[in-house]
């Protein structure tokens, strides 16, 4: 039993392959995120706009007990770097676009894993 659980995790480990695309248009009035994520070669999509407006983000900002939550907040981010032992950003675009009649810039990005499958398949 216990040979069977250990092949079959190794496979899965070997096949298990994970892409994540991230694309978000900033522009004055709203922000535009694209994200899409392929597991096991099923595509799932996900997209989202946020309305918001820059002057009312920047007044919200400069309230100071706003300012300290989010300084709290940013001790989190090592836990982060754990993370890009397993997964690297790779292809990385940053380009003016219009969407929506709108001028924007759009920042495009990808999200794999650092295993190399075909080269632990073929030996």
């Amino acid at each position: 039993m216990g040979i069977l659980i250990v092949l079959l995790g190794g496979l899965l480990f070997l096949y298990l392959n994970i892409k994540c695309a991230f694309k978000i248009n900033i522009t004055f009035y709203f922000l535009h995120v694209y994200f899409y994520v392929i597991i096991f070669r099923k595509k799932h999509e996900y997209q989202k706009r946020i309305n918001f407006s820059a002057k009312k983000i920047i007044d919200r900002y400069k309230a100071p007990e706003l300012r300290q939550k989010t300084k709290n907040n940013l001790k989190y981010l090592k836990h982060i770097k754990k993370v890009f032992n397993i997964f690297y950003v790779k292809d990385i675009f940053f380009y003016p676009e219009c969407i929506l009649e709108k001028q924007s810039f759009a920042l495009e990005f990808v999200i794999v894993n650092r295993m190399l499958k075909k080269s632990l398949l073929n030996g």
